[in-house]
């Protein structure tokens, strides 16, 4: 009944390299050795990662004893928002389109069910009057 390829739907097309490139490219400037650090310096981001660390305990220790106090106090603490909320798994554009398609299947169900609900309700009221 319907085709298995309607022409309103979007086809990926692979890209074609340029032609216009030639095949002579230069070649880019040689990346730069890092020199390895010295003592100091990795002494230095061991402490900067170390204070990174202590000054996370801290706060999320300070926010855990201020859930505890309010709790004490009967107060409602706010909502813990540490952990992320997990994101939807992407998907793929056949089951996006077949979702979207059940969807507004769904939505005129709904639709013609409300207004055959309201025809009877306006027939029951308007006829036994």
């Amino acid at each position: 009944m319907f085709s298995r390829k309607p022409k309103n739907r979007k086809r990926r097309v692979r890209r074609k390299p340029s032609q216009t490139k030639s095949w002579e490219t230069e070649s880019p400037a040689p990346a730069r050795k890092r020199k390895p650090a010295t003592e100091k310096e990795q002494m230095h981001m061991l402490h900067a990662q170390i204070g990174v660390l202590e000054s996370f305990l801290e706060k999320k220790h300070a926010s855990e004893l201020r859930q505890m106090q309010m709790k004490a106090e009967n107060i409602l603490p706010p909502p813990d928002r540490s952990t992320l909320r997990r994101q939807r798994d992407a998907m793929s554009m056949a089951e996006r389109r077949r979702y979207h398609a059940e969807r507004s299947r769904n939505g005129i169900h709904f639709f013609f069910l409300f207004c055959l609900a309201c025809a009877i309700g306006w027939w029951i009221l308007f006829c036994t009057v």
